[in-house]
């Protein structure tokens, strides 16, 4: 597989809260080729809305060797780090459960 030396996937239209996504596939296709060594991502959100599958994202691409960095801000290793990696995710899946329970309430 040849790829350019920048890669620029976008699932526009389609949502973060699922792991069926066009381009979320072709890349998840390209780090199993093992075609790339490091993702960068602008927020752990815009990986995946569902904190779940965040970490899932995440682990798959620290097993295929693929470092994942997150633009908006710097993720070490430790503890703590680990803790701010997570509260985004969660907040995230949370706003989106509210909107998901106002937008019922609106119809």
């Amino acid at each position: 597989m040849v790829l350019p030396d920048t890669l620029q996937l976008l699932d526009e239209g389609y949502s973060g809260a699922t792991l069926v996504r066009p381009a979320l596939e072709r890349l998840r296709d390209v780090i199993a080729a093992g075609a790339i060594d490091c993702l960068y991502v602008h927020s752990p959100d815009r990986l995946a809305r569902t904190y779940a599958y965040q970490v899932l994202l995440g682990d798959e691409c620290q097993r295929m060797g693929v470092e994942v960095v997150f633009v908006n801000r710097e993720v070490g290793r430790s503890p703590d780090d680990a803790l701010l990696l997570q509260v985004p995710g969660m907040r995230a899946e949370y706003e989106r459960a509210k909107i998901v329970e106002r937008h019922r309430r609106g119809k």
